[in-house]
Parts: structure tokens; C-alpha cells; sequence
């Protein structure tokens, strides 16, 4: 059985976290998605999130549904791992100093 799927145009409704120091408040309505992704929010430790309505909402129901990443998420974040990875490898190239001895001798071999 289908029922029909109603989502308050209000504005009073929004998901709020805190993260890293941060306050961090989601609109949900009006709506902007159909699905709203917390995913960028999810750390490996406690999460905390609160639905904040701002007016009655006794006529709607809201779920949090948590799956297991997709393959496609999986791919994303592979790639951005693999992209930070690299990033810091750069960035600490430029951090890392020879000893200046071997930079002196270098220079006189090139003379």
C-alpha cells in the first residue's frame, strides 16, 4: 500500500548539530530535497542531532533512516581520501628541510 508523502512548507522545521566546535542548523522546510543527507556530519563517535520545530508538527511523521554507504559513497570517499592523502603529501614536502650541509655540498658540485 502506497500512502501519499506530505512534507510541511512552513519553514519552522530544521535538524541542528554540533560539530567540531560548531553549531551547524539543516533547514527542512520548505523543502529543498526530498532527501536530506546528515552524512557530512556522522563522525566515529557519539553524534547528536535535534529536530527543531518551531510550530505544530503532530500531523507529520520524520524518520532517520542509517544504512551502510553505498557503493557510490564508498567510490566518493575513496576519492576524497585519496585526494587528501596526496594533498598533505605536497604540503609536507614543502615543510621537510634538508640538513644544510647537504645543501652546501650540492651546491658545490654543481660549481
Amino acid at each position: 500500500m502506497h500512502s501519499q508523502c506530505l512534507w510541511p512548507i512552513s519553514g519552522d522545521l530544521s535538524l541542528q548539530t554540533r560539530q567540531d566546535g560548531r553549531d551547524f542548523i539543516i533547514p527542512l522546510a520548505p523543502p529543498i530535497f526530498t532527501i536530506v543527507s546528515i552524512s557530512a556530519f556522522i563522525r566515529s563517535r557519539e553524534n547528536a542531532f535535534s529536530v527543531v520545530q518551531q510550530s505544530d508538527m503532530s500531523d507529520y511523521m520524520f524518520i532517520l533512516h542509517a544504512h551502510h554507504p553505498t557503493p557510490v559513497q564508498l567510490s566518493y570517499l575513496a576519492s576524497y581520501r585519496k585526494r587528501h592523502e596526496e594533498w598533505v603529501k605536497i604540503t609536507c614536502a614543502f615543510c621537510t628541510s634538508e640538513p644544510t650541509e647537504l645543501l652546501w655540498k650540492r651546491s658545490q658540485s654543481r660549481s
